[in-house]
């Protein structure tokens, strides 16, 4: 993952499912639920989602638990706050019973990653590894 917005990937299309695959291959029961978002509309799409989180959150909470992540972590507040920090590639929240990391493609659009507390997660290593599946050149 760069430092600046990262233009790799600009002409290619993300190919959430395979990113949903990978991660859940890769992370297998310590992967919560993997989601992508475009802020500005709001609209988002759960592309995995833990079999026991189906029947722990609602669809409901799931709406409102993504709406407000959307609102809070929103890539252009991010980066009002830390202004002095650069631009905002990912953001990783750490919680009592998971870690979700941000990522950001765009100033609009970006995913999700949630995974079980304790399971470790490296910046920018693990990033990079998500996003070269993401975009069709990971494993």
């Amino acid at each position: 993952m760069t430092t600046e917005r990262d233009t790799r990937f600009e002409a290619k299309t993300p190919d959430y499912d395979a990113l949903a695959t990978w991660l859940e291959d890769r992370y297998d029961d310590d992967l919560r639920w993997v989601a992508d978002f475009h802020t500005p509309s709001y609209k988002y799409d759960v592309r995995y989602i833990r079999d026991d989180l189906k029947t722990e959150l609602s669809t409901r909470q799931l709406d409102i638990i993504i709406h407000r992540t959307m609102g809070l972590f929103d890539r252009a507040y991010v980066e009002e706050v830390y202004t002095h920090l650069g631009d905002a590639c990912a953001l990783v929240l750490q919680h009592e019973k998971a870690t979700a990391v941000h990522v950001y493609l765009s100033d609009t659009d970006g995913f999700v990653v949630k995974l079980r507390a304790g399971i470790p997660v490296t910046i920018p290593d693990d990033v990079d590894a998500w996003l070269d599946v993401l975009y069709g050149g990971g494993e």
